[in-house]
């Protein structure tokens, strides 16, 4: 028998299956420690599907092993860590959590989790509720796992295709005028300066939160003025993960102010001084960078929100919206949508034109004087006529 009780109580499995056509082995594995038998059995059910690529039609499967299929399965087809992170993320505070290892099958079982997915409420803030576009993602991982068991023949359909999304509407963009950023920049004491370096880049460019944590000084060409980006940065296990961009469109080169280039040739000089002593490899240290271990994101939120708080009258806005800010400086200095498409990284030019269209109605003043011109000029032709 694959699973027996030890001298302490406990469970342990071990589990044979044929050998490997490569190195000729058994292929075997052995857990043990398992409190319950029940446990024991979800092991050995998890191990033969997703360790094993052993298919029982007929038998149930739960959705955590459907899942732990799934994340492999993403991790075999190269998805970034920074996406199954935050799929993990999504699954061990809903999914998993609703239906405890519970065998399902039905519509109604799927139906009654997103109703209850309506109900619960948010994360950082308790007194409001999970926005129908979160409802929605969660979903549609829900969906991908049960595709898995399809695949694997626990599931002759998918009963999650028969939700209909929710309806979402499409939020209303927030940004800084160039006077409120100069306010906001106005906010910080002489040792943040590292931080308020980091807001100046995002307004002035347009990068991410995880690209600008991303940025080192090899990004940086001092004699084009360009900065170069092609990695991001996440947080994981209390450390910076460096990535690849979110997008294939996410790698570019953009170029930058004088007075940023100055500013940051400034900085450059001063980090020489104070890392000195821990490092010679200035080339690679992350631009923002005062101290010998790395400016991480936990770190920038936690200052973004004390400075806010400093200054009532400063309309709040989210790290996020230094994009839509940069894009709304952009379009006020008079730039067409292909500029803005391609500092912002937009893969298309419809969605720079969905997201900041409402930004341009200088445009739809222009086009209402030139109807106005065609018309005066039609009414002189006839007078003359």
């Amino acid at each position: 028998m694959s699973i027996t009780k030890t001298t302490n109580g406990t469970y342990q499995i071990d589990i044979s299956s044929g050998y490997s056509p490569v190195t000729g082995k058994q292929k075997r594995i052995k857990r043990k420690g398992f409190r319950t038998k029940k446990e024991a059995l979800q092991a050995e059910q998890e191990i033969r599907l997703v360790e094993f690529h052993e298919n029982r039609y007929g038998t149930t499967i739960t959705l955590n092993s459907l899942y732990q299929l799934l994340k492999k399965e993403d991790t075999l087809n190269n998805r970034k860590e920074s996406y199954i992170n935050r799929q993990e993320n999504n699954y061990n505070r809903h999914i998993k959590t609703y239906f405890n290892e519970v065998d399902v099958k039905t519509y109604a079982d799927f139906y009654d989790f997103r109703e209850h997915l309506k109900q619960k409420s948010h994360k950082r803030e308790k007194n409001k509720g999970l926005s129908n576009n979160t409802i929605n993602k969660i979903i549609i991982l829900l969906k991908k796992i049960i595709d898995v068991g399809i695949r694997k023949g626990y599931y002759r359909d998918n009963p999650v295709k028969l939700l209909r999304k929710l309806p979402t509407s499409k939020k209303e963009i927030s940004y800084w005028t160039i006077q409120e950023f100069q306010q906001f920049k106005s906010l910080f004491t002489p040792e943040e300066y590292p931080i308020q370096l980091f807001f100046t880049i995002l307004y002035l460019t347009g990068l991410r939160l995880g690209e600008g944590l991303a940025l080192t000084w090899a990004d940086v060409d001092f004699h084009k003025a360009t900065i170069r980006i092609n990695k991001t940065a996440h947080r994981r296990n209390g450390k910076n993960i460096i990535d690849t961009p979110k997008t294939s469109s996410s790698n570019r080169i953009i170029s930058i102010n004088r007075k940023l280039l100055e500013e940051l040739a400034e900085w450059q000089n001063r980090q020489k001084e104070l890392l000195s002593d821990f490092t010679k490899d200035f080339n690679n240290l992350q631009v923002i960078q005062s101290q010998p271990i790395e400016i991480g994101k936990n770190t920038i939120e936690k200052v973004y929100k004390q400075v806010l708080k400093r200054d009532s009258s400063l309309k709040p806005i989210r790290i996020h919206d230094f994009k839509h800010s940069h894009a709304s400086l952009l379009i006020n200095q008079g730039e067409d949508y292909l500029i803005v498409k391609e500092r912002l990284e937009h893969s298309s030019i419809t969605t720079t034109i969905d997201t900041y269209s409402h930004l341009y109605p200088s445009k739809q003043k222009e086009l209402a004087d030139k109807l106005d011109c065609l018309y005066l000029y039609k009414e002189t032709i006839r007078n003359h006529s």
